[in-house]
């Protein structure tokens, strides 16, 4: 697949795949500079929510900002 090419999946996923709600559900995030291997678009009613996927394998522990 050309590199300017990016799947795009409609209301389910594959499972390896996460969004970042979804990594933040688990205390995971995207690892510094994981890239978007996918789209996900999800259709409600009248609206549609596009998100970015990524490999839930490449994810790290979240990482919790202190105040400061």
């Amino acid at each position: 697949m050309p590199k300017d090419k990016i799947v795009i999946y409609c209301q389910t996923h594959p499972p390896n795949l996460a969004t970042i709600d979804a990594l933040k559900l688990e205390d995971l995030q995207p690892a510094d500079g994981q890239p978007v291997v996918a789209l996900f678009n999800l259709r409600t009613g009248d609206r549609e929510h596009l998100s970015g996927l990524y490999r839930r394998p490449d994810a790290v522990l979240l990482q919790v900002k202190e105040p400061t």
